[in-house]
């Protein structure tokens, strides 16, 4: 069966309009899988959906309904879950039935040969990366790179641990050692499973496999965990100060404090002080610990995929039928992207060279029981290449940090940022990248474009306040704020009629603003990049000692600079046209929030 029809479901320009050939093919399915042995077995038919994703049986009025509303999940070629396997039914269906051809014009999964699936030797390595690793690798092993250039000496030891581990465990499996391996960490993840009964489950596992296969099974967790570790994907644990003020960290531009101690601004110990801490058979304990994920090599992989490697480039394609639309349908179609290309040409003229943005915010990973309140920071950094309907999608979201709490960092947050700071300095002079869709190696930039947050957020990125009269980013100095007598609040009304076009008829209104005033001032002077850059750069990095951040002389009075950002460290911020975004959905949810715990007297949250 040709079964491309199953990720092109619309109608062109029709979005919601399912295609009769999709309906067709569902059907076929349907009536092809209805009579294997696995599914008489269990009763009734795993739903395939983007959402089920084979874990629940449904019936055959709401598996239509949710393929045609949610289409299939994502990469299922093989339909394994419903009794194929890879070997003897990859290239038709047991119906034998051809849908009829079309100009097939899918966005996702990338095109893959139709009719000739024996040549690609799954063994679910496809499913498991994406679903495991957050992309897909389509494995041409068996061509041993035909084509331009070798891989370089990294890309093919990436490779040879793929084709080494993605070998059946017996003749007819569907699964290999690195499948299972990532299956096991997946149930860990999913379901908060110890270390201790995972061992005991693989332990299960072998016992219950035949001889045979069980020298490729893994024998603890921990065996597992090392070998999806070698993937490249890993993650550091850095130690940092209990007060926040500093990370005990070695890099290659010149930071060498991981040896050290004790903080060498308030001189709290490192490690926690136990029974056992002078015993050097014992690993001491840090009192607190981040966690960096490296973006390098993660975004490597995207082109160690011709499912992403295709699509990279995409920002560059049909760049002029995208601008006769004038239609904004991706970031590459904006004046702040269109801006960094002219200052950077050499940049620019690699299609292949990644645009990122960076978001952060604070979230309660935990069921509030006690009084004490604890708040992390994830921060998340999203690849801009892709096309729209995959750059903001979940497995194209990199996680980079997690930054501890129990509260927020503030404007430390740069302390916190220096690991993926010194990761995107490194990316601008460029990582040797084999790119798997042209069989060649190149030489991979990345720059950060700007970042997304809410408003709080915004203040602790860019180093411009947002507590006070002075807290708006634009108006800066030149604004009316002033503060509530009785209240003792910072309030801004009244400050936006200079918004307003000239002869609007609120500029002359006595009434409904301010008693007796007319607004005739202009909006306020946009300030370029250079422009702020001169304001910043004399300014100093943020400081701490003891936990109390030490901000620049006037701040609140002549200015609201809370520090020199972190971000103005990368030689190409003071270029970018926009370096912040506010993140306008969640500025309205938590206006809403403080509203509404406002008006109903919320304990602890009402703005009184």
């Amino acid at each position: 069966m040709d079964r491309r029809w199953m990720y092109d479901r619309y109608e062109d320009g029709k979005r919601g309009h399912v295609k009769d050939v999709f309906k067709l093919g569902v059907q076929l399915f349907i009536d092809a899988v209805k009579q294997k042995p696995v599914v008489i077995r269990e009763g009734g038919i795993r739903c395939p959906c983007a959402v089920c994703q084979c874990r629940r049986i449904c019936s055959v009025d709401e598996i239509k309904f949710h393929l045609h509303t949610k289409g299939f999940q994502p990469n299922y070629w093989v339909w394994t879950s419903h009794g194929e396997s890879f070997t003897s039914e990859q290239g038709a269906s047991s119906s034998n039935t051809v849908l009829p051809s079309q100009n097939y014009q899918h966005n996702y999964p990338a095109e893959l040969p139709s009719q000739d699936y024996q040549h690609y030797p799954f063994n679910m390595m496809n499913n498991m990366i994406s679903d495991g690793l957050g992309y897909n690798v389509v494995n041409e092993f068996e061509d041993e790179y035909e084509g331009d250039e070798e891989p370089n000496a990294e890309a093919q030891r990436f490779f040879d641990l793929l084709k080494e581990t993605n070998v059946p465990l017996f003749e007819g499996s569907t699964d290999s050692k690195l499948t299972v391996c990532v299956r096991l960490l997946g149930l860990k993840s999913q379901y908060l499973v110890p270390e201790l009964a995972m061992d005991l489950i693989a332990k299960l596992v072998l016992d219950t496999t035949p001889i045979f296969a069980r020298g490729d099974l893994p024998r603890s967790y921990y065996e597992a965990k090392q070998l999806v570790s070698k993937l490249g994907l890993g993650v550091k644990r850095i130690d940092c100060c209990v007060n926040g003020c500093m990370i005990f960290y070695t890099n290659e531009f010149g930071v060498s404090d991981g040896d050290l101690l004790e903080c060498k601004f308030c001189e709290e110990p490192r490690y926690r002080q136990t029974k056992n801490s002078r015993s050097s058979s014992r690993k001491p304990v840090p009192r607190k610990t981040m966690f960096y994920l490296p973006i390098v090599s993660r975004l490597q992989r995207l082109y160690a995929s011709l499912q992403t490697a295709t699509k990279m480039t995409w920002h560059s394609e049909n760049y002029e039928q995208r601008q006769r639309s004038g239609e904004l349908r991706h970031p590459s179609d904006g004046l702040a992207w269109k801006h960094f290309d002219q200052v950077n040409p050499d940049f620019a003229s690699e299609p292949r060279n990644v645009r990122l943005g960076l978001c952060s915010d604070g979230f309660t990973p935990y069921t509030q029981v006690s009084a004490t309140p604890y708040s992390c920071w994830p921060v998340i950094v999203t690849p801009y290449n892709l096309p729209p309907e995959m750059c903001m999608s979940k497995p194209y979201m990199f996680l980079a940090a997690v930054i501890p709490g129990p509260s927020s960092p503030t404007v430390g947050i740069d302390i916190y940022l220096q690991p993926l700071i010194d990761d995107l300095k490194r990316l601008w002079e460029g990582v040797v990248t084999y790119d798997i869709s042209r069989k060649q190696n190149f030489t991979m930039k990345a720059a950060l474009m700007w970042t997304i947050n809410d408003f709080p957020a915004y203040g602790m990125l860019s180093g411009w306040g947002t507590h006070g009269k002075l807290a708006c980013p634009i108006c800066m100095m030149d604004t009316k704020a002033f503060t509530i007598h009785n209240g003792g609040k910072a309030t801004w009304f009244d400050c936006h009629r200079r918004f307003l076009p000239l002869d609007h008829p609120f500029r002359k209104n006595k009434n409904a603003f301010l008693k007796d005033e007319i607004e005739t001032r202009l909006p306020p002077r946009y300030l370029t990049s250079e422009q702020v850059w001169d304001k910043v750069k004399d300014k100093p990095n943020v400081q701490i000692v003891g936990g109390v951040i030490s901000k620049p002389r006037g701040y609140g009075h002549t200015h609201n600079w809370t520090k020199r950002s972190i971000f103005w460290d990368l030689p190409y911020w003071k270029d970018n046209l926009l370096r912040h975004n506010l993140d306008v959905m969640h500025v309205e949810k938590n206006v809403f929030e403080n509203i509404f715990n406002t008006v109903m007297n919320v304990k602890g949250k009402n703005k009184r």
